[in-house]
């Protein structure tokens, strides 16, 4: 009758046991991982992009509301873009006067320089481009001397307000008028427009480019 041995396996067989239980843990880590990741992908709070939530005008007519504490730097804050799109009534006044007719439609206007209380790149939306009015109520704009956009005009005058309506955003808008003689200053200081944008616009006589 030969006796039990208690002699430890062959170091092969030990060998391969081991490596047998080295891959059961790494399995067993493997599918934690993949289930934990299968479980963070489902839930839509962790896989969905963030929505920014506009802020709060609080009712404020503006065109820029700066938010927090910004007592030292408000004055030199800086937001590039147009003024906030708007839908001119160019209708709901009445004809301009013949006298405004005449007026703007004689030659051509440049808007020559532009300033901005939030933007001290607004001028370069402007300085290229000239208007051509006409006595029907339309206008175009020039840029570097070739036609870009055609709109509509009006005048309000009782407020002396221009109301121009078109595709550029910088120039759609009403606009508070200051003449003197044949040079005009278009002020973003109306109820619609409230830029606070300033336009030096003079009239030329040869058309751009001529």
């Amino acid at each position: 009758m030969s006796q039990k041995s208690d002699a430890p396996p062959p170091r092969p067989l030990f060998l391969f046991m081991k490596f047998n239980i080295f891959l059961a843990v790494i399995v067993l880590a493997l599918g934690y991982v993949t289930c934990k990741n299968i479980q963070k992908t489902a839930d839509p709070a962790s896989s969905a992009p963030r929505q920014q939530v506009p802020p709060n005008l609080g009712g404020h007519n503006a065109a820029i509301i700066i938010e927090g504490s910004n007592e030292d730097s408000a004055a030199t804050r800086q937001v590039q873009g147009p003024p906030r799109w708007v839908d001119v009534p160019i209708d709901a006044l009445p004809a301009p006067t013949a006298s405004h007719k005449a007026f703007l439609s004689t030659g051509w206007w440049h808007l020559n320089m532009a300033i901005s209380p939030v933007d001290t790149t607004a001028h370069h939306h402007y300085v290229d481009k000239y208007m051509k009015f006409r006595e029907d109520q339309t206008f175009d704009i020039l840029y570097k001397g070739k036609v870009v956009d055609t709109g509509r005009w009006n005048w309000d005058r009782d407020n002396n307000e221009i109301y121009l309506s078109c595709h550029d955003p910088y120039i759609n808008n009403t606009w508070v008028v200051t003449d003197k003689g044949y040079i005009m200053i278009w002020k973003g200081n109306t109820k619609l427009n409230v830029s606070g944008i300033q336009i030096r616009v003079v009239g030329i006589r040869t058309a751009p480019g001529g």
